[in-house]
């Protein structure tokens, strides 16, 4: 299966316009429960409290980078078009950041694969042994909670969904947390290592 093309910064002027028809496409297929698509069967809680700039939490967890993400001395999109065209540079203090006070920083490189969300867990559902899937479960060390993965993992792309799993929820066992391009080497590796212990344990 091959993934939609990202939204193209060059189409956009000013750039800010990308974020609008992004959350536009996340207004369609993921904010509503009724038209957002369910995992394995079950319903997806995505976060549609607060709006920052007219937009919900659950679009910033995936359309926004955290301070703790663009520490290192290169940037996610160094080899992508939203590099040239982005503002913020990562910035959490650039004057125009909104998502400051939540200490991250809209990204265009992020928010233009909106579409990638819906697409993989649609992907997953119908089929978690996709032989571009990586699907599996992880115990995060700073919260002790239980997280679900679904990484897409192609020549050109390397792309991963984060849950939260909520057992204790028959209505949303699953609580979207991120979904983000994987970029850095420490990232691809661990991911990995995660995925190859969870395989061998089973």
């Amino acid at each position: 299966m091959e993934l939609s093309l990202p939204l193209d910064p060059a189409n956009y002027d000013p750039i800010d316009d990308l974020f609008e028809d992004a959350y536009k496409i996340f207004v369609v297929q993921l904010k509503y429960q009724d038209k957002r698509p369910t995992l394995f069967g079950k319903r997806i809680f995505i976060d549609s409290t607060g709006t920052q700039d007219g937009k919900t939490r659950g679009f910033w967890h995936i359309a926004s980078i955290g301070a703790d993400d663009n520490k290192y001395d290169m940037f996610p999109c160094v080899n992508d078009k939203c590099n040239g065209t982005c503002k913020y540079k990562c910035d959490v203090d650039h004057c125009d950041n909104i998502l400051k006070d939540d200490n991250s920083v809209p990204c265009l490189y992020r928010a233009n694969k909106i579409t990638w969300v819906k697409e993989l867990i649609e992907l997953a559902t119908q089929n978690k042994f996709h032989p571009n899937l990586r699907v599996w479960e992880h115990i995060d060390k700073k919260t002790g909670h239980k997280d679900l993965l679904i990484r897409y993992v192609s020549e050109y792309i390397d792309y991963v969904l984060i849950f939260k799993i909520d057992r204790a929820s028959k209505n949303y066992p699953y609580r979207l947390k991120t979904a983000f391009p994987i970029v850095l080497k420490s990232y691809k590796y661990r991911y990995d290592k995660e995925y190859d212990e969870f395989i061998q344990k089973k």
